[in-house]
């Protein structure tokens, strides 16, 4: 609750627009760090990969924990969804979970790529800002597209998945080099964190 408070609260006050700035909610926040470490065990880990058998951190070798981390992130999000839409968490998350989520991206990706969670939070950031889940206001905040981060949080968990269980080697280095990177308009918002 002290980092939601001292750390997430006074980031979302710089990244998200005023309007947005009323939907961070603590309990969505720390449900969503729940789902992230229980869908760590969803999804494949003993794998076929050229008719052998293997795992998937075996063949993603390097970029597994960076690929690993935007799973359990991104299916995390997917998981709270599905539990709203079957009446098991309150609807009210639906209504604050990704605005939460995004201001949360910020926090986790401020202290650079150099390791698995930020460069995994960058993958998913671009990824809902390429495909229209997340945009940018001229005034260089950010905001969240209801409708279609919903299918961007539904698409990305199926190709990390498919990735994962196919052993995907060069599509998950592929990714990570594509996207795992700070772009402009998140840099802004970064340097602004620190000023």
């Amino acid at each position: 609750e002290a980092k939601f408070k001292m750390v997430l609260l006074p980031i979302s006050k710089v990244a998200l627009a005023a309007k947005d700035q009323a939907d961070i909610d603590f309990e969505v926040f720390f449900t969503h760090i729940l789902m992230h470490e229980l869908m760590h065990g969803l999804g494949p880990h003993n794998i076929v990969a050229g008719e052998r058998p293997t795992t998937v951190r075996q063949e993603l070798k390097e970029t597994y924990s960076t690929i690993e981390e935007a799973k359990a992130d991104v299916s995390g999000l997917f998981a709270l969804q599905f539990l709203v839409d079957h009446g098991k968490l309150d609807k009210k998350f639906e209504e604050t979970m990704y605005t939460t989520y995004l201001a949360s991206m910020f926090r986790s990706i401020r202290f650079g790529l150099n390791e698995a969670h930020g460069r995994g939070v960058a993958i998913q950031l671009n990824y809902f800002l390429d495909h229209g889940g997340v945009t940018v206001a001229p005034d260089g905040t950010f905001g969240v597209a209801p409708a279609r981060i919903k299918q961007n949080v539904i698409d990305l968990t199926r190709d990390i998945m498919t990735m994962e269980a196919t052993g995907a080697y060069v599509d998950a280095k592929q990714m990570i080099e594509k996207m795992g990177v700070v772009r402009p308009p998140v840099q802004r918002v970064l340097d602004r964190l620190v000023g």
